[in-house]
């Protein structure tokens, strides 16, 4: 399936599914005939069972399309052929902790450490890093997604709650303050990059704890709200900002069987290692078939 990720939509649908989400890095995919989204926050990318099935519609839906603000060379080999070669021995930094949001959820971090230690066994070396503080990050990124929610067409009065508080915030932005808040995260967004450069992959939460149940926050006031959803998707959006390639895969379920995962990021353009090492990880533990026990009551 296609998707677009602004600040974390496919791969958060994925993580909460136990799917394969890729964020795309900026410029592979193109948003033609419409101009970029979210001042090129948003990219579009692939959803699937498995790596090769990902790969196999990053290749399609990738290419440069007249007119295109920016764009990236078309891989050679394709993206689905690259996995046919196992990738050489990597450079992986994780991290468990996002500041100032704080510690993963345990189960968070345990798919992290299984990671780690599996990429090792594979012949990768991993190192824990302390990932830069995403303070500056949050409020920039707010403003951006308050004013395209604000220009998207839709009446204010049909909008959720939720939606409503935003809008109505993004109405007081005057446009010095949001053109403040877009060289913000461009600024962000290299300190991201320099600190991702020295490695092939970093391995992160996808989001900080598990899917939450339906209603779970329906009775709580929409600053409480943003701040939970903040908390939550932290480790997506710095990649939003930054336009690096991040893909989400499965690990597994919790204790309740829902499903959880973890997030791998890529060096700028760089998607082809990214699914080689999701590739080798598949392979080491097949995740397409694993249903959630829950999944079956259905079927009796």
């Amino acid at each position: 399936s296609q998707g677009s990720d602004g600040g974390g939509s496919l791969r958060g649908p994925a993580f909460c599914c136990g799917l394969v989400g890729m964020k795309a890095a900026r410029g592979r995919v193109s948003f033609s005939p419409v101009g970029e989204r979210l001042n090129g926050l948003a990219i579009n990318g692939p959803l699937g069972r498995t790596v090769a099935d990902t790969a196999a519609l990053l290749d399609a839906l990738s290419g440069y399309e007249l007119g295109d603000p920016y764009w990236l060379p078309d891989p050679n080999p394709s993206f689905l052929a690259g996995l046919k070669t196992p990738p050489q021995p990597l450079r992986i930094g994780y991290a468990t902790r996002l500041d100032p949001i704080g510690d993963a959820d345990p189960v968070c971090r345990q798919a992290i450490y299984e990671t780690v230690q599996q990429v090792e066994d594979l012949g990768h070396t991993a190192e824990e890093v302390t990932f830069p503080n995403l303070e500056d990050l949050i409020e920039p990124f707010v403003v951006v997604w308050e004013c395209v929610l604000a220009e998207v067409g839709v009446p204010w009065i049909v909008l959720e709650k939720m939606n409503r508080w935003l809008y109505w915030r993004a109405w007081r932005i005057n446009s010095g303050a949001y053109l403040r808040a877009v060289a913000k995260l461009q600024q962000v967004a290299r300190q991201i990059v320099r600190f991702c450069h020295p490695y092939d992959v970093l391995i992160l939460p996808v989001y900080m704890h598990p899917a939450i149940r339906v209603g779970e926050w329906k009775n709580l006031r929409s600053p409480q709200i943003l701040e939970n959803v903040i908390n939550w998707v932290a480790p997506c959006p710095p990649f939003n900002a930054s336009g690096q390639p991040a893909l989400a895969i499965p690990r597994g379920f919790d204790a309740n069987g829902v499903p959880v995962g973890v997030q791998l990021v890529g060096r700028s353009a760089d998607e082809a290692t990214l699914l080689a090492l999701a590739a080798q990880l598949e392979q080491a533990n097949p995740w397409s078939h694993q249903r959630p026990a829950f999944a079956d009551q259905g079927d009796s």
